[in-house]
């Protein structure tokens, strides 16, 4: 049952990619959708846990969470942009070089020698494993023109910035009042909330009430309670093993989502494409597994 609950994660949070495709609706739609899911979860998990929440813990966990929106927004645009089985591990690997950097740089992770030549060694493996994933994205790698290669590249940068930025805050800023999980997700809830709303509210064309009232953010709900579900068992995971057994079985995110994009959701990729595909996820949770158990 513990090893159950502890795999749930990667395979809800995996799963994400197939949900929006058939929930539906532009990315800002399911954003939104994706956000009002989650607020309902984080209320109940307040309510059921009754935390005991400061301020800051308040502030520093909303902030991370709008920026989690702004990562979430940039993920979902790739699916469209860049096919779900380019995305993932690209999504993946910046996640994990931001969020490790950043603990290195200001709240004293890897302390010993030995720990930051570990360390900076799976940055650097994950770092490629990114770069080969980017090589398998192209849908025509032989026959593209400038025109497209120079779009792929625009897109590519986009999630980078996106996810980097955003997925990273969201990570690192909880960790400034040093809050427990319990405190942070209902808290990151509301932050997730105000920034959707507000990136809807800056988008000329999405400007409007209706995209968020409509049927595809209704839908999208579905999504956030997926995600959510996935946040709750994760936190559940890390009192059942340990953090480091949590986060590294929560690395096969990329490999279900990778999987799910080539299968169910039919992207064609073959040849040299898929095997750089396949060789990049590898090497980017490779990476992964080495820095959680890094102290």
């Amino acid at each position: 049952m513990t090893l159950l609950i502890t795999l749930l994660p990667a395979l809800l949070w995996g799963f994400t990619p197939v949900f929006v495709h058939f929930l539906g609706g532009k990315p800002i739609e399911q954003l939104l959708g994706t956000t009002y899911g989650g607020l309902v979860i984080g209320l109940i998990i307040f309510l059921i846990k009754r935390p005991t929440i400061t301020f800051w813990d308040f502030f520093w966990c909303c902030i991370g969470g709008a920026f989690w929106s702004v990562g979430q927004l940039a993920q979902y645009h790739a699916y469209n942009r860049l096919s779900v089985s380019t995305t993932s591990p690209i999504n993946s690997g910046v996640q994990l070089v931001g969020v490790n950097i950043v603990g290195v740089l200001f709240f004293g992770s890897w302390a010993s020698p030995l720990a930051k030549i570990i360390g900076f060694s799976a940055v650097a493996f994950i770092i490629f494993g990114v770069y080969v994933s980017t090589r398998g994205g192209k849908k025509t790698p032989l026959k593209s023109t400038y025109i497209q290669k120079k779009q792929f590249a625009a897109n590519v940068t986009k999630l980078i910035l996106g996810a980097g930025i955003g997925y990273t805050i969201c990570s690192t800023f909880p960790r400034i009042p040093d809050a427990s999980g319990w405190v942070t997700f209902p808290s990151q809830t509301v932050g997730m909330f105000l920034g959707a709303v507000i990136l809807a509210l800056m988008s000329k064309k999405d400007r409007h009430w209706n995209v968020f009232f409509n049927k595809s953010a209704f839908l999208n709900i579905i999504e956030g309670f997926n995600s959510s579900l996935g946040t709750f068992f994760y936190q559940t995971a890390m009192m059942l093993t340990s953090v480091s057994t949590a986060f590294t079985l929560s690395q096969m995110t990329p490999v279900i989502s990778t999987i799910c994009g080539l299968t169910i959701l039919h992207e064609r990729k073959h040849g040299k494409t898929l095997f750089y595909t396949l060789s990049g996820v590898s090497v980017i949770v490779v990476g992964g597994i080495m820095t959680s158990f890094l102290r």
